[in-house]
């Protein structure tokens, strides 16, 4: 088995961002999920109802952010501009993170017809993860996804309409193995990395968002499928797994996935 995609999502629920290699942080990739869109009041704004958040692809750079809309519009926001805090939420964990300017907010408030505000981690996360040890970005739950193409393979064949591993979102992809044999593992290396495995993902709406028309399927596909074909022991839909990462280090596509327990 071995690592095929790495995949950033520098703003929460917005494009995927690929690279070759990546730094693992504490709180998962280096620019992964380190930004987030909010309404006024700190509540993330979230793909599963704003199709706009696919309408935006986000870029880092050694200064900030640069934010790229389907329609040719760009918006750049610096580090240096966010000058000050306040509450946010992600599925409810409060926690302070940085505002970005208000120039950038009225052109990201433009675009999706309403008030909203970007806001930024900081140089170290202060969320900490439900286990209370761990930090995390302001991904929904853990540091890390990683989902399998046997797996999908395999969901696929249930499925009465195409899949793409995109639909998904997960941070890693794996070639190789059984479907959903990482649901059973505990503990992993890729490359230099030693991730636990935390729990499946249970999933959501959001995978049923057509990625060429950005509405959601009529038939709630293909979350309605895995409802009916694969399902935690509590009934909800999962595919692909959770990581928490137990040291730091670099990821690159083509690198060994090793079980270690």
């Amino acid at each position: 088995m071995y690592l095929s995609e790495l995949n950033l999502y520098p703003i929460k629920s917005t494009k995927a961002y690929s690279v070759l290699q990546a730094w693992v942080r504490w709180q998962g990739l280096n620019f992964d999920r380190e930004f987030m869109l909010t309404e006024p009041d700190g509540k993330m704004i979230s793909a599963r109802k704003d199709k706009t958040c696919f309408e935006l692809a986000a870029f880092p750079t050694p200064m900030g952010l640069i934010i790229q809309h389907t329609s040719g519009r760009i918006i750049e926001s610096f580090y240096h501009d966010f000058q000050r805090q306040q509450g946010c939420e992600v599925w409810g964990t409060a926690f302070e993170s940085w505002v970005a300017s208000e120039e950038v907010n009225q052109a990201l408030s433009e675009l999706f017809g309403r008030a909203v505000q970007l806001r930024w981690l900081g140089e170290r996360s202060p969320r900490t993860h439900k286990n209370g040890q761990n930090i995390v970005s302001f991904a929904d739950s853990n540091p890390l996804m990683l989902a399998s193409t046997a797996s999908l393979a395999e969901v696929q064949g249930w499925s009465p309409i195409p899949l793409s591993m995109a639909q998904f979102r997960p941070n890693l992809v794996i070639d190789g193995g059984e479907p959903f044999a990482e649901e059973g593992w505990q503990k992993i290396k890729i490359g230099e990395v030693v991730f636990q495995v935390a729990e499946p993902c249970t999933r959501c709406v959001m995978i049923t968002r057509n990625l060429q028309t950005l509405e959601l399927d009529p038939q709630a596909e293909p979350l309605r499928t895995l409802k009916k074909q694969h399902t935690n022991a509590n009934g909800k839909p999962i595919f692909g797994v959770h990581l928490i990462p137990q040291n730091e280090g670099v990821l690159r596509v083509g690198d060994k996935i090793s079980l270690l327990d």
